[in-house]
């Protein structure tokens, strides 16, 4: 354990590259996010959700009574 002033670093729990690279959505494609909105009159902006794909993304907002959108960008 490396200990810098009083912040401590446990070289065991680190990620390595793969696992985050795996965590953030696994080797190539594109970058997805889903965004989810208020159902009123006018739709206003909550939040990110996390999903692995579109039909995640409804789900997810959905039970929030909220309605998402999937975006893409490759």
């Amino acid at each position: 354990m490396k200990k810098l002033n009083k912040l401590q670093i446990n070289s065991e729990k680190l990620m390595k590259n793969e696992e985050l690279t795996t965590l953030r959505g696994g080797y190539g494609g594109g970058d997805c996010h889903c965004m989810c909105y208020s159902r009123d009159p006018i739709p206003q902006p909550k939040g990110l959700m996390a999903a692995v794909n579109q039909t995640d993304c409804y789900d997810q907002c959905g039970e929030m009574g909220w309605t998402g959108t999937w975006n893409c960008m490759y």
